[in-house]
């Protein structure tokens, strides 16, 4: 029997390379990860599809050893985004002088020790230029030395079908077949006949935010805006900026503005629904970011964290695009259907009563949310 095509997700976050390479059939045996509440996200989406997620520090992990913990002899391929934080014109932009930048370093390291037939690196544009290009360029160097055949895009999600204008830069290395050549997939949005998808497009079947028991949707719970926030957005007009508080309202017609994620105790701004006077919910983030409704985040991760995991993620349609681009160029054979998984097989998500969700929430209000006047009054 032919083994199938394997690999393995590093920083996976909640997993969005891996939700993309399995739902084109290209399976992903586990993530690795350093946040806890992440894996456990991992976990519940990836588990029932045969992917399990693995809390690991990869600054120190070997590559034999994130084998054995995935149950598997030799990988195929290995994909992951290590953290953009240091690249990204958000923050500090600290580049190299943040040791979060050394994990470009590992990921070569782990591709060395693995020797897998491809991979893929994914980051924040501005990554390309950090020393003036040094970091991208060295790591570039690394891997053609190692024998692959390596390059690399800034690529638009909105290409791809994400309701969403995010870039990203993409790596790309490959041992080819004789007289293969790397190449790169075209996103068939953004053209006259497939135009890109808009923010109504995504979420405007979803009703208003509620509590579980209201909607029946998950993750879909409102955030609390003082009444003179919610003043203050009532009068913002769509595709526009609150002066005040710096709030960006979505454009019905238009992609969503770049979903952010934070670190620490930053949490960013989210853009405000386009007809709701509030900003959108974790479940029309994961619309706008590409996931389907079956991703689930459980009920006992913090909201908070559950935003952040939403921006932290490469959008799932993006991903998938990759991954059958590996396997036109690799002739490998995609098992959509094996990759698959029932998501009913999962444990219930939400465990906690509406009023104690709530509650939860309350006790996690943080001032951004609520606008000046309510800041000033604390």
């Amino acid at each position: 029997m032919t083994r199938k095509p394997t690999g393995i997700e590093l920083f996976a976050g909640c997993g969005g390379l891996s939700t993309g390479f399995l739902d084109a059939g290209l399976y992903v045996a586990a993530g690795f990860e350093l946040d806890r509440r992440a894996v456990d996200a991992y976990d519940y989406n990836h588990a029932y599809r045969g992917s399990r997620g693995f809390v690991a520090d990869l600054n120190f992990a070997l590559g034999a050893e994130l084998l054995r913990e995935a149950g598997i002899d030799e990988v195929d391929f290995v994909v992951g985004g290590p953290p953009c934080q240091p690249f990204s014109i958000v923050g500090k932009r600290q580049g190299v002088a943040d040791d979060r930048a050394a994990l470009i370093g590992h990921f070569v390291r782990i591709v060395e020790e693995l020797e897998p037939k491809a991979f893929l690196l994914e980051n924040v544009p501005n990554f390309a230029t950090i020393a003036d290009g040094a970091i991208l360029e060295n790591a570039m160097v690394e891997f053609r030395r190692l024998g692959y055949a390596v390059d690399h895009q800034i690529m638009s999600a909105a290409d791809f079908g994400v309701p969403q204008n995010r870039k990203r830069l993409i790596v790309l290395g490959m041992k080819l077949p004789k007289g293969g050549r790397l190449a790169f997939p075209e996103g068939p949005y953004g053209r006259p006949n497939r135009p890109y998808r808009s923010a109504a497009e995504a979420i405007s079947d979803l009703p208003d935010a509620g509590e579980f028991g209201e909607t029946g949707i998950y993750n879909h719970e409102p955030t609390a805006h003082s009444p003179d926030m919610v003043e203050r957005l009532s009068r913002l007009e769509p595709g526009k900026r609150e002066r005040g508080s710096f709030h960006d309202r979505l454009h019905p017609d238009r992609p969503s503005y770049t979903l952010r994620a934070g670190s620490g105790n930053f949490s960013p701004l989210r853009p405000v629904h386009y007809k709701h006077h509030r900003v959108v919910t974790v479940r029309e983030s994961a619309r706008l970011q590409g996931f389907s409704d079956d991703f689930i985040w459980p009920d006992r991760i913090p909201r908070l964290q559950q935003y952040r995991q939403v921006g932290n993620a490469v959008p799932p349609p993006m991903a998938k695009a990759f991954a059958e681009c590996l396997a036109q160029q690799m002739d490998w054979t995609l098992d959509v259907a094996g990759c698959a998984g029932n998501p009913s097989t999962r444990p219930p998500a939400n465990v906690l009563s509406d009023d104690e969700r709530r509650a939860l929430r309350t006790s996690r209000m943080r001032g951004a949310s609520l606008g000046k006047a309510a800041l000033a009054a604390e």
